[in-house]
């Protein structure tokens, strides 16, 4: 009786699993509603007040995610200033809803890769990554300019997206 043959590795494909290649860390939502009065009102001296009475370090080393959950009209500003009182804690912060933030994280995340690691190779996109199209789509725009096939899904069943000419 013959063993089993591993088929991505017989074809020679490196297996990218972008959920793990892009790990995402503890993500909070910040609502901008709890430091306006009732939820919709910004004076800018309470909303300070209001910011610098808040626990920043409650975000420590997160990805956090900025909005508002009423209809509420928040000047940019007031952003500017929440990001102000986050940035020496988060990993990173960002205007949206939490999967929104995540993208924008993980988007930045692939600008910082250096694609070279994938010049000639064989790559097998991982289908069943949680990890939405943009960044999927991303990914492949940084590596096609060095990878040598580019394929989508999972080693029984995948699609080919790419073969260097």
């Amino acid at each position: 009786m013959s063993l089993p043959v591993n088929k991505v590795e017989a074809a020679g494909l490196q297996t990218i699993d972008l959920a793990q290649l892009l790990p995402l860390p503890p993500i909070a939502g910040l609502d901008l509603a709890m430091f306006l009065e009732e939820g919709l009102l910004l004076r800018e001296k309470p909303f300070r007040a209001a910011l610098a009475a808040h626990l920043w370090n409650q975000y420590q080393g997160q990805l956090v995610a900025i909005f508002v959950s009423t209809e509420a009209i928040v000047p940019p500003w007031a952003y500017l200033l929440v990001g102000m009182y986050l940035a020496p804690h988060v990993v990173y912060y960002g205007v949206g809803q939490v999967e929104e933030v995540a993208t924008q994280y993980r988007l930045l995340e692939i600008e910082k890769l250096n694609a070279e690691q994938f010049r000639g190779v064989r790559l097998l996109l991982k289908g069943c990554a949680d990890v939405p199209p943009a960044v999927i789509t991303a990914f492949f725009r940084k590596v096609m300019p060095v990878a040598r096939l580019v394929f989508y899904g999972e080693a029984c069943s995948s699609v080919p997206v790419y073969k260097a000419k």
